[in-house]
C-alpha cells in the first residue's frame, strides 16, 4: 500500500506536462480554481503534523486554541483585507512588492528571509522521522529520497504537477485520520473512554497554560500575512471570488481536520503512558503498537498526505524566490536550477541542525 501511494503520486506528479509556458509553470497562468485552491492551501497548511500529535499528546484540546482558532482569524483577516489588494494590484510576492516600493536591495533582503522562512527543511526531518519508521531506512536514506522524490515531478511540472499531487493527498489525509479514529472508537470507547482516562486539564480549552502564553500564540498566527506558499496561491488564482471562497471553505476543512488530529492526540494521551513512548512521536506509537497493519498502512498514508504536500510546495516557494525575487529572472531553466539548489541546502540544513 505505501509502494503503490508513492507510485501514484509520483505518476500523477509527471503526467502531461510538456509543452508548458513559464507563466503556466510558475502560477497555472492564474487560473487556480477553486477546488484546486482549497486542495493546496488545505493541504500545504499542516507539514508539522508529527508536532500536532505531540502538542495535543501533551496539552489536550488546548492546542485547537493555539493551532487552530488563532490561524482561523489570522486566515480570515488575510482573506477579507489583504488578498483582494494583492490579487488586484497583481502583486505575486512580497519581495517583488518591497522592490517597487524601496528598492533592489530591500527586494533581495526580504527574498533571503522568506527563503529561510519557507525552507522544507523542517519538513523533510518529520517525512524522514515516518519513512525510517515505515521503510526501515537510515535519515540520510530518508532524506535523499524526499528530496529526490519531491524535486522529480515538480522540475517536470511546476504548480501544475503540485496541485495534481495536492488534490489526491487531500483526499488521503482525512481519509487516513477518518479510518484511525473511527477503529479507535470501536475498540476503546467514545467520549466516555477519553473522560475517564485523560487529566482534566487535557479537556480545558485553556490546558495548563496562562492567558498570557496562549494569547501570544495570537502573534505568531499572524505569520499567515507572510506566508510565502499562500501569497503564491493567492496570486495564481483567477479572480477575487475564488481566493475569498477559497479561504472561507478551507477553514471549515481545517477545523474538520484539526478536530480529527487532535482526536487522536487525546486517545494516544489516554491509552499510552508517557513513559512508554521511549521518544517515539505519539501518532508513530500508537501506529505501530495499536492498530492492524491495513489501519497502520492507511493512516500512514495519512500523514506521508501531509507532510509531503508541505514539502513540495515549499521546494517550488523557495525556488521562486530564487529566481524570481533574488535575482530576479524568469527563466524557467534557472526555477529548475534554483530547485536543485534548495535541495541540497535542505539536506545540509537537515543533517546538521
Amino acid at each position: 500500500m505505501i509502494y503503490a501511494y508513492f507510485i501514484l503520486i509520483f505518476l500523477l506528479g509527471i503526467y502531461n506536462n510538456k509543452n508548458i509556458s513559464n507563466n503556466d509553470y510558475l502560477y497555472l497562468s492564474r487560473k487556480l480554481t477553486l477546488p484546486s485552491f482549497v486542495a493546496t492551501i488545505v493541504t500545504t497548511w499542516y507539514g508539522g503534523i508529527l508536532e500536532i500529535g505531540r502538542f495535543s499528546y501533551l496539552n489536550g484540546i488546548v492546542t485547537w486554541v493555539i493551532f487552530g482558532l488563532f490561524y482561523y482569524i489570522s486566515a480570515i483577516i488575510f482573506a477579507i483585507f489583504i488578498a483582494p489588494k494583492l490579487s488586484t494590484n497583481n502583486i505575486q510576492s512580497i519581495p517583488k512588492y518591497f522592490g517597487i516600493k524601496y528598492g533592489n536591495t530591500s527586494r533581495r533582503i526580504t527574498s533571503i528571509v522568506l527563503i529561510f522562512l519557507s525552507s522544507p527543511a523542517p519538513y523533510l526531518m518529520i517525512l524522514s522521522t515516518l519513512l525510517i519508521h515505515i521503510l526501515d531506512i537510515s535519515t540520510n536514506q530518508a532524506l535523499i529520497f524526499g528530496i529526490l522524490f519531491s524535486i522529480t515531478y515538480i522540475y517536470s511540472g511546476g504548480l501544475k504537477s503540485i496541485i495534481k499531487t495536492d488534490i489526491i493527498q487531500f483526499i488521503f489525509m482525512y481519509s487516513g485520520f477518518f479510518v484511525i479514529l473511527i477503529y479507535l472508537i470501536i475498540n476503546f470507547g467514545g467520549f466516555e473512554f477519553l473522560i475517564t482516562n485523560l487529566p482534566d486539564e487535557h479537556l480545558n480549552l485553556s490546558g495548563k497554560f496562562p492567558l498570557g502564553y496562549i494569547l501570544s500564540w495570537s502573534l505568531i498566527s499572524m505569520i499567515t500575512f507572510i506566508d510565502p506558499s499562500i501569497f503564491h496561491r493567492t496570486y495564481s488564482s483567477k479572480d477575487i471570488k475564488t481566493i475569498q471562497n477559497g479561504f472561507f471553505i478551507s477553514i471549515i476543512f481545517w477545523f474538520i481536520f484539526d478536530i480529527l488530529t487532535i482526536s487522536l492526540g487525546l486517545y494516544a494521551a489516554a491509552i499510552i503512558p508517557i513513559d512508554t513512548l521511549n521518544n517515539l512521536n505519539p501518532y508513530i506509537y500508537l501506529a505501530e503498537n495499536y492498530l492492524p497493519v491495513i489501519i497502520k498502512n492507511i493512516f500512514y498514508i495519512g500523514l506521508l498526505s501531509v507532510v509531503m504536500s508541505t514539502i513540495d510546495s515549499y521546494f517550488f516557494i523557495s525556488s521562486i524566490l530564487i529566481t524570481n525575487d533574488l535575482i530576479d529572472t524568469k527563466n524557467r531553466f534557472s526555477n529548475k536550477v534554483a530547485l536543485l539548489i534548495i535541495g541540497l541546502l535542505s539536506y545540509i540544513i537537515s543533517m546538521n541542525f
